[in-house]
Order: structure tokens, then C-alpha cells, then sequence
């Protein structure tokens, strides 16, 4: 989370797509991906993976059709943004622009997470709790390396190679000094991790919840819906202070890192971001013509009979 706050700005669909070139292959095999990995921290069973496939399947659907064009349009208005030298107070609009596209996700998110959450079992949830456990230690060993690097050097690490993903080919003297901005930012990479555990903590503690009280469907909703809209907000008032005072700095390290950039970089960004965005906008066009030939082939079959 801690480089997804310097440059989720840049890329709002991030959450959709693994790679400018593969946005296509990536969003199609999204569903299958997902189910795979709900199966890995869950280990359903047959009844558990007809509800993930299904809520997937509807949500995948509805945000291809519903969203995707949504996101083309955005970035390509970041994209003529970028042409002449930005402030980071406008990296924060792009960044309310990603959470209301958050809130919009959370509700169709809501149904299916009450649904599975219905069916949980005791030895299902500490799979997940040891999944989390696992998961976070690999990441603590990244963000906060003890043996090799100092915490400085891993984080340099991490933004030069997130700047080369933008800009492309970073001269020396470019590496130089994205390297100091970034060794010298806040050192949060604790509360970050914080961040994440409570989160994980939100979950389980909801799932937990819907397993053992059994709620109604439209309770069990709400309960998740709730869950969902706020897990981004931080509920420890001191960590989030501090992480709100990083994402400032970040915003600030996005804005220098961008004013460096030469014209082939500022070409290789562009290109980047209306390669996603044209991307989006044959996946959306691609789900517009199937829905009609859909519709097409059930006003034939009826007329048939």
C-alpha cells in the first residue's frame, strides 16, 4: 500500500488490470484469478465455489460494462493533465476519484462476501488467519528488511523500480536522486503494516460473526456493506495522522518525479496510460456486443417457438 499511495493517482484501475500490454489477457482471466485465490486462503468446498463463481462471474459483468468506460475516460483525462507540470493537491482530487470508485465496487461486493461469509467454517477462518499471518511476515521482510538493506535502501528499491514502470529508462543521475526522495520520506512503513493487519483484523472479526449468529441475508449484508465502504479508513486516530501526513509527502514525491521527467519518459507515460485506456475501452465495447448478441439470439430462439 505504501508505493499504491505515491501512484494509484496515475492508475486508477490498478485493481483491474496487471499490465499496460496484458490489460486485456489480465481482465479477462480476472474472475478465474479471484476464485483461485478465495480457494487458497479458504479451501471451499463444492456448494462455496457455485457462490464465488457466481458472484464473481455478476460482479466481473457488471464492471466490465459499467466501469471500464468510466476508467478510460479518466485516464485519459490524466493522461492531458500530465502535459504540463502538475500540484500535489491535484493528485489528491485523482486520488477521491479511486475511492468513490472503491464505494462503488464495495456495494456489489457486499451480497457475495455475506453470502460465502453464511457459510464459513471455524477451520476455514484460522486457514485464513494463517494465510494473512504468512503473507504478512513476507511483506514485513520486504518493507522492513533486516539483514542487507536498511529500511531506506528497500524502500529506494521499491519507488525506482515504480517510477521505471511509469517513465521508462531512468538516467543515472535520475536514480541518484529519485533514490535520496525516497530514502528520505517518512519512515511508515510500520504504520502501513499496521494498516494492513487491522484491516485483516475487520474481516475476520465480520466473517467470525456472520459464521457464529448466522444473520439474516439482507443483516448479513449490511454487516458486510459496512465492512467493506470503511476499510480503507484508518480507526486508530494517531496512525492515521501519520499515514495522512505520508500520503502528503508522497504526493510531493510523485510531483518531483514527475517535473524530472524528460519528453521520451512524458511519451513513455502517455503511451502507458492510453494504452490502459484504450484497453478498457474494447473490453467494455467487447461486453456491449456480446450483451446484444445475447439479447439478438433470445429474440430469435423466441420467435421459434
Amino acid at each position: 500500500m505504501q508505493v499504491l499511495r505515491f501512484w494509484a493517482p496515475l492508475v486508477a484501475t490498478a485493481l483491474v488490470a496487471t499490465g499496460c500490454s496484458m490489460a486485456r489477457l489480465g481482465y479477462d482471466a480476472l474472475p478465474t484469478w479471484v476464485h483461485w485465490q478465495v480457494e487458497r486462503y479458504l479451501d471451499l468446498d463444492e456448494a462455496q465455489r457455485d457462490i464465488v463463481g457466481r458472484n464473481v462471474d455478476q460482479l466481473h459483468h457488471w464492471h466490465r460494462r459499467s466501469q471500464l468506460p468510466e476508467y478510460g475516460a479518466f485516464l485519459r483525462k490524466v493522461d492531458d493533465r500530465l502535459r504540463t507540470p502538475v500540484e500535489s493537491s491535484e493528485l489528491g482530487l485523482w486520488r477521491d476519484r479511486v475511492g468513490a470508485a472503491w464505494e462503488e465496487l464495495a456495494e456489489r461486493l457486499a451480497p457475495g462476501v455475506a453470502e460465502l461469509g453464511l457459510t464459513l467454517r471455524e477451520e476455514q477462518l484460522k486457514r485464513l488467519r494463517e494465510r494473512f499471518a504468512d503473507a504478512n511476515e513476507k511483506l514485513r521482510e520486504q518493507w522492513l528488511p533486516k539483514e542487507g538493506q536498511t529500511r531506506e535502501e528497500a524502500r529506494a528499491e521499491r519507488l525506482l523500480k515504480r517510477a521505471e514502470f511509469f517513465l521508462g529508462r531512468l538516467s543515472a543521475a535520475q536514480k541518484r536522486e529519485i533514490g535520496a526522495l525516497a530514502a528520505a520520506l517518512p519512515p511508515t512503513e510500520e504504520a502501513w503494516l499496521a494498516e494492513r493487519e487491522a484491516r485483516q483484523r475487520g474481516l475476520l472479526r465480520l466473517l467470525e460473526q456472520l459464521r457464529r449468529e448466522q444473520p439474516t441475508r439482507a443483516q448479513a449484508r449490511a454487516m458486510s456493506r459496512e465492512y467493506l465502504l470503511g476499510m480503507w479508513k484508518s480507526h486508530e486516530i494517531r496512525r492515521g495522522q501519520r499515514i495522512e501526513r505520508s500520503v502528503g509527502a508522497g504526493d510531493e514525491f510523485a510531483v518531483r518525479v514527475l517535473a524530472m521527467a524528460t519528453p521520451k519518459q512524458r511519451a513513455h507515460l502517455s503511451k502507458l496510460l492510453t494504452g490502459f485506456a484504450e484497453d478498457f475501452d474494447a473490453l467494455s465495447a467487447r461486453a456491449g456486443a456480446q450483451a446484444h448478441a445475447g439479447a439478438a439470439g433470445e429474440t430469435v430462439r423466441a420467435a421459434a417457438r
